[in-house]
Parts: C-alpha cells; sequence; structure tokens
C-alpha cells in the first residue's frame, strides 16, 4: 500500500463516484482532505475480517474481491467490487468487526473516509448530507437484495433435494 499525498489529482474521477455525485467541487475537496487515499497493487489486502474500523472505502479505480472465512480456515468469494462502489458502510453507524476481507484483483486506489469526517460533513451540510446518506442507504440495499436473492435461490435448492427426498422415499417404500 502507498500513500497518494496529492489528493486532488483525482478530482475528475471523484465527480463520476456515486458518494460524491450530489457534491460541489469544494464539498469533495474537503472530504478528501481530511480522508486518506492509497495505491494497492494487484493481490494486496485491503480489509482483514476481524479489524474493527469507522470508516467507508470508496473504490476510485480498479476492482476489489470480497471473500469471508469460514470456521475451517478456507476463504469463500462472495463478490467483486468495482470502480465507483464503497465498502464498509457498517462502520459508519457502528463500531464492529469487518465482516469479509477485501483484496484488490488489480492495481486500485482507495479513499478511505473516516467515519468522524462524514459524521461532521453531514451535521455541518444538513442537505448534502442527507444525499450522501441516501447513497449509503442505496449501496447497503443493492448489498441486501443480493443477498435476499441469494438466500431464495438456496431455499429453491432446499425445496428441490426435500422433493428428491420425498421421491426416493416413495421409491423404497415398495
Amino acid at each position: 500500500m502507498k500513500l497518494i499525498q496529492e489528493k486532488r489529482a483525482y478530482i475528475e474521477e471523484y465527480k463520476k463516484l456515486s458518494i460524491f455525485k450530489f457534491m460541489s467541487a469544494a464539498e469533495i475537496l474537503h472530504i478528501i482532505s481530511e480522508s486518506e487515499l492509497m495505491l494497492y497493487s494487484d493481490t494486496e489486502k485491503i480489509v482483514n475480517q476481524g479489524d474493527i474500523a469507522q470508516n467507508i472505502l470508496v473504490i476510485v479505480n480498479g476492482t476489489v474481491q470480497v471473500t469471508v472465512r469460514q470456521e475451517n480456515g478456507k476463504d469463500v468469494y462472495i463478490c467483486s467490487i468495482e470502480e465507483g462502489e464503497i465498502v464498509g458502510e457498517a462502520g459508519m453507524f457502528l463500531r464492529v468487526r469487518r465482516t469479509a476481507n477485501i483484496v484488490c484483483l488489480d492495481d486500485s486506489v482507495i479513499l478511505s473516509i473516516p467515519r468522524t469526517v462524514l459524521m461532521n460533513f453531514i451535521r455541518d451540510n444538513p442537505s448534502t448530507g442527507n444525499k450522501l446518506l441516501l447513497v449509503i442507504i442505496h449501496s447497503l440495499l443493492k448489498k441486501l437484495r443480493g443477498v435476499n436473492q441469494e438466500l431464495a435461490f438456496e431455499k429453491m435448492v432446499d425445496v428441490q433435494i426435500d422433493e428428491l427426498d420425498n421421491l426416493l422415499a416413495e421409491l423404497s417404500d415398495k
């Protein structure tokens, strides 16, 4: 990981990101001035499952992979997250441990915005702050929808297995 000192050089990229979509250039510069911009290399880990952190990560450039470590020690692929998306939203609202590992799939530029910076911005800029909160909520809802679809698929598979079990039971009774 390499800390990028010249954060303003990415101003055009910031303007394209959903989290900054409703902000003026001055508001964007205010937030990034109090945040860290980092360059991660391909396969470099950004987030460790279990760490406590209260910051949101914005994928400015690149793609990252999300995995969850199982009790048996194996990592299970969850999804890939691309440029423009945010992760770590729970850290905005709660002091909780990170629920997943995040690893770069290619060289990636990541903006880490501390919770305190976001909270102060929302307090000082209520109109834009409300829009910012809506973007964060939307990100969480997209992820929740994905989880719901996956659970529905799993339930459907369980039902199909139950049907197969019933059929096998019928056949074995004869």
